[in-house]
């Protein structure tokens, strides 16, 4: 199974912690989870096969609720680091 890892950060590039974060498309099946970021932003979510994925993130502030996404492509179980920039 490929795992997708990443880092969501705000737009002056500091992590956001307990930030939602999902596959909201990829090739053929994929889990219907979600992983929450942790202090440093950082976060994995496993992937069912090699193929274009969108991941997206959701985080609830103070203010209106944030989302972002970015696509990432996972070869031969792997995949590199996704940062997906909330604004």
């Amino acid at each position: 199974m490929a795992v997708i890892s990443g880092v969501v950060v705000d737009t002056d590039g500091r992590p956001v912690p307990d930030a939602r974060v999902y596959l909201a498309a990829g090739p053929g099946p994929f889990p219907d989870v979600a992983a929450l970021t942790d202090d440093q932003g950082r976060f994995a979510l496993s992937a069912g096969a090699d193929g274009s994925y969108t991941v997206e993130c959701r985080s609830e502030g103070d203010d209106a609720p944030r989302t972002a996404g970015s696509a990432v492509t996972v070869r031969g179980g792997s995949a590199d680091p996704v940062e997906i920039r909330l604004a």
